[in-house]
């Protein structure tokens, strides 16, 4: 394996996955809880989904032609105690590692050739149920193409104009025509994007009913700067009932690289929370149209005082941000997907591991999204391997935390278990947990 490339790989992907991280948004002090977390019953370590994410483009040159290496990975993912695996089928690229007659197999990712025919998916579907290991197929929603590996976005010069606009101080700028994103987002907010990703979910469900289930990532807009588009302008003129006179600077205007908000700001937030909803929706119900047995689900950042930066609300529909947020307004509660889901992953990536009222930290990130989900679904944290480079007892010690707190576990990502040999370190963390059932 080229370490280094797959390093440098991995970080733009989570990068580009984690815009919310840095916010140039509001200042407001909204890093500390505002509330005590809400108190939900508690499970049992064994019952909980304890799940590995195997990253498309991190892990092709071991897994792309090999299926002894699938075999392998899964082997080593059951004795160190996971339960599922979430395996990238669909890559920032937008096309696909699974047979399919809407969008084009991937035949070079990250400048490695795949060479063999056999179906990348199914093999996983086979050998992960042989193990016990049930499989969950991600798919990035809402991307479809990057710099470096091309994609739909970059061929089709149809689908060329369902890409974002993008609105910095410079101006507004197609995301084709933008240097700064590694990953090409199409505009959530354009029917026919949405129903493009519809019709790849259905097929999905329909091609491989041997799934446990579908997950969506980037399943949301590129960033705060997203999508000032004449098409989105005119829907949130519908939506607001009203024409505006000054667009964009009557939703936002830009003192160097802080956001000030504008007359419609805090609409335009709700606006953009409502079509992550539909959509969600929409996805839920193709799915189990198809196959109700299929779970749905997701993962996002776990920093909720920031996540409206990507136009998505992940809380429940109970819980009012309003009352705690000044980016809220009392309708943007009404979008809150939570309840829509069968499994949600959020990112614990802090590199502190105690903290309960600080989201930055494992234990709070997971804390505050167990409180603002209000227990519509359970919450799986999410670790980072690359937190843990040089400090693998702080990865038994996130494990730890991560099952003991919350509602299961999700390591991202495989690499980083092979790369720095934490395939020990994680195991003894999740037999640490399962010990804890019987305190």
């Amino acid at each position: 394996m080229n370490i280094k490339l797959c390093f440098l790989s991995l970080c733009l992907l989570v990068l580009a996955a984690c815009s919310g991280l840095n916010s140039n948004t509001l200042d407001d002090d909204e890093v500390q809880w505002k509330e005590p977390p809400v108190e939900l019953p508690t499970i049992p370590v064994n019952e909980k989904p304890r799940i590995l994410w195997i990253d498309a483009s991190a892990n092709f040159e071991y897994l792309a032609n090999k299926k002894e290496n699938v075999r392998e990975c899964l082997v080593k993912a059951k004795y160190a105690g996971f339960t599922e695996v979430v395996v990238d089928v669909r890559p920032t690229c937008g096309d696909v590692l699974y047979r399919s007659n809407i969008v084009e197999q991937i035949k070079t990712l990250k400048y490695i050739d795949r060479t063999v025919t056999w179906d990348y998916l199914g093999t996983f579907i086979e050998e992960a149920h042989n193990l016990g290991l049930k499989v969950n197929a991600n798919m990035n929603a809402m991307s479809g193409g990057n710099i470096r590996d091309g994609g739909v976005l970059y061929r089709d010069e149809e689908k060329r104009s369902w890409a974002t606009q993008l609105y910095y101080p410079s101006g507004i700028v197609s995301a084709m025509d933008d240097g700064k994103s590694h990953a090409k987002f199409f505009n959530p907010v354009n029917p026919e994007v949405q129903n493009y990703i519809l019709s790849i979910i259905k097929e999905l469900a329909q091609n491989y009913p041997g799934l446990d289930g579908i997950v969506l990532d980037r399943a949301r807009f590129n960033s705060i700067e997203s999508d000032f588009s004449q098409l989105t302008k005119s829907e949130f003129e519908k939506y607001i009932g009203k024409t505006i006179e000054s667009y964009p600077y009557s939703i936002f205007t830009w003192n160097m690289d802080k956001v000030v908000p504008g007359k419609y700001y805090k609409q335009w937030l709700e606006f953009r929370a409502k079509t992550i909803y539909d959509f969600f929706s929409n996805a839920r119900n193709t799915i189990k149209e198809v196959n109700p047995e299929i779970k749905f689900g997701t993962y996002t950042g776990s920093w909720y005082s920031s996540y409206y930066n990507e136009g998505v609300n992940w809380a429940s529909n109970k819980y009012d941000a309003s009352r705690y947020y000044s980016w809220a307004t009392p309708d943007y509660k009404n979008y809150g997907y939570a309840s829509l889901l069968d499994l949600y992953m959020t990112g614990a990536y802090g590199q502190t591991l105690y903290g309960a009222e600080n989201e930055w930290t494992v234990e709070g990130a997971i804390l505050n999204a167990k409180k603002v989900t209000m227990g519509d679904v359970n919450v799986c944290g999410s670790l980072y391997g690359l937190n843990y480079e040089n400090h693998p007892e702080n990865a038994e010690e996130a494990v730890y935390i991560t099952l003991t707190t919350g509602d299961g576990l999700m390591f991202f990502d495989m690499v980083y278990l092979m790369m720095y040999d934490q395939w020990g370190a994680v195991k003894r963390g999740i037999d640490r947990a399962l010990k804890s059932d019987s305190k």
